[in-house]
């Protein structure tokens, strides 16, 4: 809120909504301007004062509050996951195909990434060549207790999934998910996983999810071409290998480097939302990074690989 508060100049923030009303009332407070508290987020979505609405609630929420701001026909801005399932997501997908029109933006945050975005720009030149394999590290130094072993495909590697898919314009088609020493079932507290995907052009991912890696936070992305290689780490964020010779600039740590990215993400779609169109991340989007996770839960159930199911895209999700 704070974020958007001070640092979106295409939108003003007017009023927030809490669980918690008592902290929601102490954070109005600390923002610019007369910011009203609702009791409920129904109410703040139904308010004739509200254009736009941002979600950043717990994932079980996702999906009503959503197909509210849906039916009240306010773009909405909804932190990932778009929604716990695919099949929860293909009724907000449904809900926009009657509406017409797309409403829905979703935080996957790397998209507005600097290093990201100069590790997507490398690999669309085609200097890397042909991509073979992508892989990938996402590491935090601890969890809350209350997590659970789900949480590493949910709350984690669905940023994997999605990158995938953006950076290689490519679907996930297969997915098999372990757990340390081979282990897999989601009865116990199995951390790191290790998971496996095959697109639909063949190419392989690997990406390490380790919640308590005590050490810190740390993501990283190899893309590995038949002629090169572009690396994206903390230290360097974009390295790029090619003809015996190495490339990299030393960047802004790697925490300055995405509070940037969700700074940016929420001003392209402030702007979006002012002219009634959805540029970045959308509800298709959401949908398919679901479809993913649905098949990595199963992997990691059955200790087997899954088949990724999910429908045909919609026209109105078709690429402009």
């Amino acid at each position: 809120m704070k974020t958007f508060a001070r640092s979106v100049g295409a939108g003003d923030l007017v009023a927030v909504s809490d669980i918690d009303v008592d902290r929601a009332q102490a954070i109005a407070e600390t923002l610019p301007g007369d910011v009203r508290v609702f009791r409920t987020a129904e109410e703040l979505i139904a308010s004739d004062e509200i254009e736009a609405v941002t979600i950043a609630s717990s994932a079980e929420s996702h999906l009503a509050l959503v197909l509210a701001c849906i039916e009240h026909r306010k773009p909405v801005f909804c932190e990932k996951p778009l929604a716990l399932t695919a099949a929860d997501c293909q009724l907000i997908i449904d809900a926009e195909v009657r509406a017409g029109r797309r409403f829905v933006q979703v935080g996957f945050m790397r998209r507005y990434d600097a290093a990201f975005v100069e590790l997507k720009s490398e690999v669309d030149t085609g200097n890397l060549g042909e991509i073979v394999s992508l892989q990938f590290v996402h590491r935090a130094a601890d969890v809350p207790p209350s997590v659970t072993s789900s949480a590493h495909t949910t709350e984690a590697v669905v940023h994997e999934a999605d990158s995938t898919r953006w950076l290689l314009n490519d679907e996930i088609v297969e997915v098999r998910v372990q757990g340390n020493a081979g282990r897999f079932g989601l009865d116990e507290w199995l951390d790191p996983q290790f998971f496996y995907f095959r697109t639909a052009a063949g190419v392989m991912i690997y990406s390490e999810v380790f919640l308590k890696a005590t050490y810190g936070y740390e993501i990283s992305c190899d893309v590995v071409g038949r002629s090169g290689v572009a690396r994206l780490t903390n230290a360097t964020p974009v390295v790029v290998s090619l003809d015996f010779h190495v490339s990299g600039v030393r960047e802004k740590d790697f925490t300055v480097r995405f509070g940037e990215a969700y700074r940016r993400e929420l001003e392209a779609w402030a702007l979006d939302a002012v002219e009634g169109v959805v540029n970045g991340p959308n509800a298709w989007d959401g949908y398919c990074a679901s479809a993913v996770t649905d098949a990595c839960l199963e992997s990691l159930r059955s200790g087997t690989p899954i088949q990724v199911q999910s429908r045909p895209r919609p026209a109105l999700y078709s690429p402009a």
